[in-house]
């Protein structure tokens, strides 16, 4: 057969155990994925956070599926390699190029132009079989953030006994309790978005990793190999090699998605916590010394033969004048017109969220959309090298929809 060269079975050999090497790392991934980009840790203790708390395991579940996808693929081209192997061993060159049928063809047409990925310039000198680490470095936790401080402050303002005192005066005025109106809703760890953009960041940079060490190594078993199988091969991998880097730009993109919303977020809640403890340091604490004065009527009327039934009986009959009452109207008026100042940044801080929201949405449509054309893919394995997803230059956000690319597994 015109041009068929095959590579050594010491190659192949060397291949394979490296195609196995990627499905443990691709494994590590896996349970990356599952523990480090599922910690939805302090979403459940404010308002504010509860959507992550859905939003976080379902990008979660969608990156498990994909990861393992890409896991039982390592094993079908472990197979895949095995039997070529073999078979190039015992058969001659003619049979050899039936050997086509086990790599299905990728791309209708000759998309790849001809051109085989061990074809492009320099491949053999640049590819190798040598495995590359994938190494996770924990985000520092959410307890450790800037934003810890926020959640510290706000659990003060909740066991303040000015706070306690100031409600019940507070919702005998309005019929609404100062939790739920300042406090509830922002508690939460905020740090954990963070925390979560640094553990989604750390996935793609594994993803791309293992995407290029495949990349590489097709170098240079392509720059040895010839003929129909070879370029069956070429394509194969090629549709590997740019799915998983999908993989990874879908990550980069989330942990993107993520890190918007915190440096959004924290201004805004450091800007309500200030507020709140200014609003307790003030009227909140004149509104509680008025309750305490009201609770000492209250006793006065019950040691002559009185109760409590009615407040406002009671606070006119240990002499609270007109304008005592008037003054805790005051009070109540100074503190709504206060709360509702912190809401309105409540609402700005509801909006990030949302953001995020949109934000997965919008990567779910990235990953359904056409993917990049393979002639500029193919520009970026020659011009940036096996490992060009990490080297600058390369959108995460167009690159997502690559993730089409992954053959069933």
């Amino acid at each position: 057969m015109d041009g068929f060269r095959a590579p050594s079975a010491g190659d192949f050999s060397s291949y394979e155990g490296l195609v196995g090497h990627q499905g443990d790392h691709l494994s590590s991934c896996g349970q990356w994925g599952a523990g480090q980009c599922s910690n939805t840790q302090g979403f459940d203790e404010g308002l504010l956070l509860l959507p992550m708390l859905e939003v976080v395991p379902q990008l979660a579940q969608f990156f498990d599926g994909k990861m393992a996808q890409a896991q039982r693929g390592m094993q079908l081209i472990s197979g895949k390699i095995h039997e070529t192997s073999a078979e190039y061993t015992r058969t001659d060159e003619s049979n050899a190029a039936d050997l086509r049928k086990l790599y299905p063809v990728a791309f209708g047409g000759g998309a790849l132009g001809g051109l085989g990925i061990g074809d492009l310039p320099g491949a053999g000198l640049v590819g190798n079989f040598t495995d590359e680490a994938v190494q996770f470095k924990e985000p520092p936790s959410a307890e450790e953030d800037q934003a810890h401080a926020l959640t510290l402050a706000m659990l003060t303002v909740k066991k303040s006994p000015d706070v306690k005192m100031a409600n019940h005066l507070f919702q005998w005025c309005t019929g609404e309790s100062l939790y739920d109106l300042i406090v509830t809703p922002i508690l939460g760890e905020f740090g954990r978005l963070r925390y979560l953009a640094d553990a989604y960041d750390e996935l793609g940079d594994g993803l791309y990793t293992v995407a290029g060490t495949l990349r590489k190594a097709s170098w240079k078993l392509g720059s040895e190999w010839k003929g129909d199988t070879a370029s069956a091969f070429d394509q194969y991998l090629f549709m590997w090699t740019m799915g998983i880097g999908g993989i990874g730009d879908a990550a980069k993109d989330v942990s993107k998605a993520f890190k918007i919303g915190y440096d959004t977020m924290i201004p805004l809640a450091r800007a309500a916590v200030k507020a709140i403890i200014d609003l307790v340091e003030k009227e909140i604490k004149d509104l509680a010394e008025q309750a305490g004065e009201m609770l000492a009527g209250d006793a006065a009327v019950e040691a002559v033969g009185g109760g409590p039934e009615d407040p406002v009986a009671d606070v006119v009959a240990v002499g609270f004048s007109i304008y005592k009452l008037y003054k805790i109207y005051k009070i109540v008026r100074a503190i709504i017109n206060s709360i509702g100042i912190i809401i309105t940044t409540f609402h700005a801080i509801e909006a990030a969220v949302k953001d995020i929201e949109k934000a997965v949405q919008s990567i779910w449509s990235a990953i359904t959309a056409p993917m990049p054309s393979i002639g500029s893919l193919i520009d970026q394995v020659e011009q940036r090298g096996f490992d060009f997803e990490k080297n600058g230059g390369w959108s995460p956000v167009l690159g997502a929809g690559r993730i089409a690319m992954l053959p069933s597994a």
